[in-house]
């Protein structure tokens, strides 16, 4: 039990990690890429979006649903009900609205917004609906990050 449980903490710290990072897009990043000189935003973020492609936070990402969906399955006996049920909980909330929003919403934008060159007119709808879907992003990653610490506290 006693790994099972350092595992869930693990998975608790990552989401809430993965929570920071797209609340500061939310929060400041974005406001602060707008507020640039012309086109120096735009770039800025085409330059971050090549950059998380190989960045720690991506491994994390990606591995959040793999861990929690294992969790769920490979849970001692001993581990009570309620936090395998709120593990997948966490892990159906984190599929949808961090990892769906991303791969139909954010991606496809950052794609077009490189593909233009960071043309102004792109940039100027980016910055409004990318920021937009971050905040589903923001809060979809805080929610499954209270269900994954909730399913800790209920196996400690």
């Amino acid at each position: 039990m006693t790994v099972y449980v350092l595992a869930l903490s693990g998975l608790v710290m990552a989401t809430g990690l993965t929570a920071g990072v797209f609340l500061a897009f939310s929060d400041f990043i974005m406001r602060g890429l707008f507020q640039a000189a012309p086109g120096a935003g735009a770039a800025g973020m085409i330059g971050l979006n090549r950059t998380v492609l190989r960045s720690v936070f991506l491994t994390s990402f990606f591995l959040i649903i793999p861990v929690a969906v294992g969790l769920v399955w490979w849970a001692p006996d001993t581990a009570p009900n309620p936090a395998r049920g709120l593990i997948g909980l966490g892990a159906g909330i984190y599929a949808i609205l961090v990892f769906g929003v991303t791969l139909v919403a954010n991606v496809p934008m950052n794609k077009a917004l490189e593909a233009s060159g960071g043309a102004e007119d792109v940039w100027q709808r980016y910055q409004r609906v990318w920021t937009a879907w971050n905040h589903v992003r923001t809060l979809g990653t805080i929610v499954s990050f209270a269900v994954f610490l909730t399913a800790l506290t209920v196996l400690t």
